[in-house]
């Protein structure tokens, strides 16, 4: 019998997990699992990189999110859940759901219990881990209050709600998890094993603190710096998650039950099936501004428009009103980084003087893709960064986050056009932009149209 990871963190959670999409995937099946989750925090932004890699590798997608919900106590808390789309309905409710959250506040985005009830429609939720809501309460021996939690939960998804049972080797943990199994047996709340997956191999657990790092602006002397207490939270095997319990098979059973309760034959991902053309847009673009200097090709969908001066503010209120029925949003982009860019961020995490890392990364080859490259190509960076053992560690270290992002920002002058009846997740920057949290390609892979304004 096979496993299904439901609870694992791309490199969509910015700078927290470093699950590469691509890796998953291609692990997923050599492990022969029949379907793999991403479930980011506050974010679907990987959903479409999921879907088109889970196809290619026949196995089903799984897209999901961590989201944060205020609980209805007066201490006024916040606690996490996972929650799984069933199908694209689901899709689209995970999405009002995140522009509900960062309507809240963009800095720390949360939702209600009102209106996770109001969106609740084809999710499966999980209760989370030990430091989620049923668990802190449990620990806390608020057992009254946690069954009231456990109802509220049950009867908003009804069978679709599970106890989520995770084993990372902690005490406290071990306490909390075995309260949750005896609540189990007399709620008869169905119950899922689940392992937090923030990296793909035991031994990423350095970089994962590494990433933490960065993300706090600290280093590794600080003593936030540990992102885990231990080093299991990876990508495990289904033969290392059904060693983690000695209790009936159910546990995972129910993983391959939920993976079977997901459809994707109607499709997950939103896709533009409007008459909107690019042609369209540009022959508006014209009307309103002969002396606009365009390119474009038709099958791309994409476009770019070059203005003289402050104009973009017009050309964006003309296309509001010749296309009322689409909104006009900035699209994120998520940036890789480069060798040289994530070789000073590891290197500055552990502590080496600034005056070795500027030498160091200037030595790095531009062709160069990976430090390893840099290594194999340039001689002076190989002995340079192989002359202690903090510079040689930190180049490994870099070569497994560079495929993470290094920062999420809005590119204010690219927009996409987006048919109001599609649902997409909408955020908002910390300066209170708001934007579609979909990067351009998908945006162009999945049939809308994109607008670049270059001054």
């Amino acid at each position: 019998m096979s496993f299904v990871h439901l609870h694992v963190h791309s490199e969509y959670s910015w700078l927290d997990g470093a699950c590469i999409i691509d890796d998953l995937v291609q692990r997923a099946v050599r492990l022969k699992m029949p379907a793999v989750a991403i479930t980011d925090r506050n974010s679907i932004a990987g959903a479409s990189r999921l879907w088109q890699q889970c196809l290619k590798a026949r196995i089903k997608p799984i897209v999901g999110l961590e989201i944060e919900v205020l609980n209805d106590l007066s201490d006024g808390r916040a606690f996490s859940i996972i929650l799984l789309a069933k199908n694209g309905d689901g899709c689209e409710n995970l999405s009002r759901l995140i522009t509900l959250a960062h309507e809240h506040d963009p800095l720390a985005p949360k939702i209600s219990k009102s209106q996770l009830q109001m969106n609740a429609q084809d999710l499966i939720c999980l209760s989370f881990s030990v430091v989620g809501e049923l668990c802190t309460l449990l620990l806390e021996d608020r057992d009254a209050e946690a069954w009231q939690v456990s109802d509220w939960y049950r009867g908003v998804f009804g069978d679709d709600y599970y106890y989520e049972i995770q084993n990372h080797g902690l005490p406290k943990e071990a306490i909390a998890m075995n309260k949750l199994l005896n609540m189990a047996y007399d709620s008869k709340v169905p119950v899922v094993l689940t392992n937090d997956c923030h990296y793909m191999e035991r031994q990423d657990s350095l970089a994962i603190d590494a990433l933490n790092c960065i993300r706090k602006g600290i280093d590794f002397s600080h003593s936030e710096a540990k992102r885990f207490a231990c080093n299991e939270y990876y990508f495990k095997t289904a033969k290392e998650m059904k060693s983690l319990f000695d209790f009936p098979p159910q546990l995972t059973q129910n993983t391959l039950a939920i993976a079977d309760k997901i459809d994707v034959t109607g499709g997950y991902i939103p896709v533009s099936d409007s008459e909107l053309s690019v042609s369209n847009v540009v022959d508006s673009l014209r009307i309103f501004d002969p002396t606009l200097r365009i390119r474009f090709k038709p099958e791309s969908k994409f476009i770019r428009v070059s203005l003289m001066g402050n104009e973009s503010a017009a050309v964006l209120a003309h296309l509001h009103s010749k296309f009322p029925d689409y909104d006009i949003l900035p699209w994120t982009e998520y940036q890789h980084w480069t060798p040289a860019s994530i070789y000073c961020a590891v290197l500055r995490a552990m502590k080496v003087e600034e005056e070795k890392i500027k030498e160091l990364c200037e030595l790095i080859p531009t062709e160069a893709n990976t430090l390893l490259e840099a290594v194999l190509i340039s001689t002076d960076f190989s002995c340079l960064s192989s002359e202690d053992y903090v510079c040689g560690l930190a180049a490994g270290i870099g070569d497994r986050l560079i495929n993470t992002f290094k920062d999420e920002r809005y590119v204010r002058h690219s927009y996409a056009l987006i048919f109001r009846g599609i649902q997409v997740p909408i955020i908002r920057d910390y300066e209170g932009v708001s934007g579609c949290q979909f990067d351009l390609n998908d945006i162009v892979r999945n049939g809308f149209i994109s607008l670049e304004l270059l001054s």
